[in-house]
């Protein structure tokens, strides 16, 4: 029987004599049906200790089942790092202080004079899902405890205005979650769709229990963004026709996106159209008022359907909003048949035969691309946006092996904390910064993203973020993806390309 190896850098602590963690290194040889169970149970370390149930985090992703090594392995590769669920709450190797963590609670569990000691003893089993997530913010109050609330609202929903008082806070509450789905494995969107419940019990008037709910005009400033106008069809252009999606809020700057895309179709030969698509509720549409997000969706497919064209979506956010409304109105005739009603007065209908497509699939599998300028001895990382898991993962291993373009990979890059700035800026542009300097301190020649989102803020922001994170800033550029094939077909003009556009100037070109 065949054997491997995987190199580990292991965690070692022990709270009551160390002062600092340290890592140490070690060799592993595992066989096809090896377990992470039976591995910790053999490394090599003295005194070494972990949760014999499985709760770790291999290269930054959480691990709570005993899997293959060898299914690890194709996630993970074969240089692992493994760490205590948090290392804030460390305290002997791969174990965390699970009483310290129960302390952040405890003025919450003491005004509990309504719960029993058998349901405050509960919080203990949802504590390890706390630590999936990559907030930086130390006094968010947990995505375990969330669910807690939501287990005790189903026990006692006459307390349910005091619960979610409890997790309503601007700066740390439910409002601030982001997804955890890509920082588990296996991949799970579960604890994802348990909050967003959660989060609607805020946005959405008729289910929340607080009298002045502040949360409620936070609805009302998204819902104030979509602006509906009957458009004036003209004739449809014969032949394949791109009608490109711009209906972004009108502050952020989406431009040198739209314009580099326009670009690129131009070199390829590819027609594009303009119309004037509107608002398609951005990040929050879904959760403050679900029937006017679906129709703002509705309202673009169908205007890019009469002219006969391709509705293309440029950014993942956007692409992950349309993909999300089709499955809705697609899968619901009662839905479907009110959106249609709607359209009369626009004089459109919502069509599900609709092509849609996303650009940065077609850049990497459809459009035959041919690259002049190759990008010896530079690096990058690409970020992607607060909906990324939202959507299929794309592979560009051999995208950027083409432009011989060196790219950075790690759990960052499913960071996202744009969609926070309308909650709380400050905590979205300290999380944005840290993610950012993150990237940078790797050695980049220049960061990418796949969201208008993430583009605010390591452009439009980035000065501003990094006072917030107290560093002295750094004017690394962020491209986006057509940006970036327009330089690698060797247009060397930033007016041609859309880099003027940009807050940041590019000088590496």
């Amino acid at each position: 029987m065949s054997s491997w190896k995987v190199e580990l850098s292991v965690f070692r602590f022990d709270a009551q004599k160390d002062y600092n963690p340290c890592y140490e290194k070690c060799v592993i040889e595992y066989f096809d049906d090896d377990m992470l169970s039976g591995v910790l149970q053999s490394l090599p370390l003295k005194d070494f200790e972990y949760h014999r149930n499985i709760a770790l985090k291999i290269n930054n992703i959480a691990v709570f089942d005993d899997i293959k090594i060898i299914d690890l392995v194709k996630e993970f590769g074969q240089e692992w790092v493994l760490e205590p669920l948090s290392i804030r709450y460390a305290f002997k190797d791969l174990l965390i202080d699970r009483e310290a963590v129960l302390g952040f609670y405890h003025r919450f569990l003491e005004s509990g004079d309504f719960l029993s000691s058998d349901e405050k003893t509960e919080l203990t089993k949802f504590i390890n899902i706390n630590f999936i997530s990559p907030q930086k913010n130390p006094e968010y109050y947990g995505d375990g405890f969330f669910l807690y609330i939501k287990w005790l609202l189903k026990r006692h929903p006459q307390q349910a205005k005091r619960l979610l008082e409890s997790i309503g806070d601007v700066k740390n509450g439910v409002m601030n979650f982001v997804s955890v789905a890509d920082f588990v494995y296996p991949k799970s969107r579960q604890i994802d769709k348990e909050i967003f419940e959660i989060q609607k019990m805020f946005t959405n008037g008729s289910r929340c229990p607080i009298k002045g709910n502040k949360w409620l005009n936070f609805t009302s400033k998204i819902n104030e963004k979509y602006q509906f106008q009957k458009p004036i069809i003209g004739k449809p252009q014969e032949g394949i026709v791109y009608a490109i999606f711009d209906g972004y809020e009108k502050k952020i700057n989406y431009k040198p996106l739209i314009f580099s895309v326009r670009a690129m179709f131009e070199k390829l030969g590819l027609k594009t159209l303009s119309l004037e698509f509107c608002f398609d509720g951005g990040y929050w549409g879904r959760f403050c008022d679900e029937e006017k997000f679906l129709f703002a969706n509705a309202y673009n497919m169908a205007l890019a359907h009469r002219y006969k064209s391709i509705f293309l979506l440029c950014d993942e956010d956007a692409y992950a909003n349309i993909l999300y409304a089709k499955k809705i109105i697609d899968s619901n005739s009662d839905v479907l048949e009110k959106i249609n009603q709607k359209l009369k007065d626009y004089d459109l209908c919502y069509d599900n035969t609709v092509e849609i497509r996303y650009l940065n699939e077609m850049i990497v599998n459809d459009i035959k691309l041919k690259f002049s300028q190759q990008f010896n001895g530079f690096s990058t990382l690409m970020f992607g946006g607060s909906l990324t898991s939202q959507i299929d993962k794309i592979c560009y291993k051999d995208f950027f092996k083409r432009m011989t373009l060196k790219r950075y990979e790690g759990s960052i890059q499913n960071e996202s904390y744009a969609h926070l700035f309308e909650v709380s800026e400050e905590s979205a542009l300290l999380q944005s910064a840290e993610i950012r300097y993150g990237a940078i301190d790797l050695g980049v020649d220049f960061l990418l993203t796949l969201s208008t989102g993430q583009f605010e803020m390591f452009d439009t922001w980035s000065k501003k973020s990094s006072r917030y994170y107290k560093r002295d800033f750094d004017a690394t550029p962020v491209l986006f993806l057509p940006e970036l094939v327009l330089l690698a077909m060797g247009e060397k003009d930033p007016k041609k390309i859309g880099l003027h556009l940009h807050k940041n100037k590019v000088n590496f070109i």
